[in-house]
């Protein structure tokens, strides 16, 4: 069972009030994936907002020429599963485990609604995600610098 006091080990909700995090442990749960176990594919509806508590996952691309790149390695307090908050909400890139992963999700439709309707939630949610989005277009950027 995810707990208030779990969540809020985590910067991504450290700054949440009690009853936001109460909110939140209400539509999460726990999932153990195997090593080499895909998480979402590409064009999955985007259903869960993952935080890895424990593991390694990879987010692949799939090339014109067929070809699957790694585009980045996530670790353990990272969230993954930005799609959840944006429009048509469909994964945008294959994520497998690395390694077993133990994750937490977050049920995507009901956090958008939490979000919706706490000004407060919503704002530290969105700017955790405008965060990771940065951090991914800087090693996106680097991996280009590279080729």
């Amino acid at each position: 069972m995810v707990t208030p006091d779990f969540l809020r080990q985590y910067s991504h909700f450290a700054g949440l009030s009690p009853e936001a995090l109460q909110k939140l442990a209400s539509i999460a749960d726990e999932q153990t994936v195997a090593a080499g176990q895909t998480i979402f594919a590409e064009s999955d509806p985007a259903e869960y907002l993952y935080l890895i508590v424990r593991g390694e996952v990879n987010l692949s691309h799939e090339l014109g020429s067929g070809e699957l790149r790694v585009v980045d390695t996530l670790a353990d307090g990272e969230l993954v599963g930005w799609a959840a908050f944006v429009e048509p909400y469909r994964c945008r890139t294959l994520a497998t485990a690395v390694k077993d992963t133990q994750l937490v999700r977050l049920h995507a439709a009901r956090l958008r609604d939490f979000c919706n309707s706490d000004y407060a939630l919503g704002q530290q949610l969105l700017t955790q995600v405008a965060l990771m989005l940065s951090s991914r277009l800087n090693s996106a950027r680097v991996q280009l610098a590279a080729v």
